[in-house]
This record gives structure tokens, sequence and C-alpha cells, in this order.
């Protein structure tokens, strides 16, 4: 399998091999990047869940009841409403 990758990469022109490399580089540091926002995570959350003492329940955010009107309104595009005064 070496054999033929080192085969075809030598017949590409080393244009094209540097954007592979590029793209692989990039590749690898996406995943890495990921990876350390990943532990980051882990570790907010650990130090959080050791600063909060026992006693205190998690705080729960959801809605206790319905809101009284609603939030926002759609408006279909094909409406026909003429937004110059007079028309």
């Amino acid at each position: 399998m070496l054999e033929i990758e080192e085969m075809s990469e030598r017949s590409l022109p080393p244009e094209l091999i540097r954007r592979l490399q590029v793209e692989e580089l990039w590749a690898r540091r996406k995943v890495l990047a990921e990876w350390m926002n990943a532990e980051r995570l882990r570790t907010y959350y650990q130090h959080r869940a050791e600063l909060r003492p026992a006693s205190f329940p998690a705080v729960d955010v959801t809605w206790k009841e319905a809101p009284a009107r609603p939030l926002a309104s759609i408006v279909p595009i094909n409406a026909k409403i003429s937004l110059a005064p007079g028309g």
C-alpha cells in the first residue's frame, strides 16, 4: 500500500502535493482544537461541580408557565400589504 501511495505522490505535481499536505495539516489542527475544547469543557464542568455546595440544588431553567402572549409573530411574505403611504 505504501508503494502505491509513494508512486502516486511522485507522479503528482509539487504544487498539488503541497496542497494535500496543507489540507492534512489543517484537518489535524481541527481535530486537535476540537479535542482541546472538549477537554476544557470537561474541566470547566468538573470545576463547577466542585464549587457548587451540596446544599444547593441544580438550577432549573425551564418555563414554569406559558408566556402571557406570543413572543413573535410570523408574517407571510406574499401578504400583498402595501408599505407605501396611501397604497
